[in-house]
């Protein structure tokens, strides 16, 4: 189960190249961009490093591909809409479960709305496992400058 998280950081404005590259669409701030991969248990096993918010999730999981070897083949990926259309960077090619788009139409028919309840019921304890990261008191609310060498430390543990 694939989730993205920003981590949101005080950037000055002194460095706009810097700043450009930080700002998150995510989270309309500038941030730190990391996924987190997670059994449907919650136990976490692999994740990528912290990134600069502008990179986007499609592409961390392109970069991050040759690790994900490590996923089981004929094992199905939990993701959310954000992660759509990744499954080519898996080693294992490892299909993907998301939620439906709606695609232009008004509102979801009555057999996707059930489909996407089971996929989001168990993206559930994912959500919950990388709640528990944002707890750290360096990871919440808006980053300081202090932090920022720890960061990716912090991210790890």
């Amino acid at each position: 189960v694939p989730d993205g998280k920003d981590f949101m950081i005080y950037t000055t404005r002194k460095n706009t190249m810097f700043t450009r590259a930080c700002f998150s669409d995510k989270v309309h701030h500038s941030a730190s961009r990391c996924i987190s991969w997670s059994t449907p248990m919650g136990l976490s096993f692999e994740h990528t490093n912290l990134f600069l918010g502008r990179a986007s999730e499609k592409r961390l999981v392109e970069l991050w591909g040759p690790r994900l070897a490590k996923c089981p083949r004929g094992w199905y990926m939990l993701s959310d809409r954000g992660f759509f259309d990744t499954a080519r960077f898996y080693p294992n090619m490892n299909h993907q479960k998301t939620p439906k788009f709606l695609s232009g139409r008004d509102q979801f028919m009555t057999d996707e709305i059930s489909a996407d309840r089971r996929i989001c019921k168990l993206r559930y304890t994912c959500e919950v496992a990388f709640s528990r990261v944002t707890k750290t008191k360096g990871l919440r609310d808006v980053i300081s400058n202090d932090f920022f060498p720890l960061l990716d430390s912090m991210n790890d543990w």
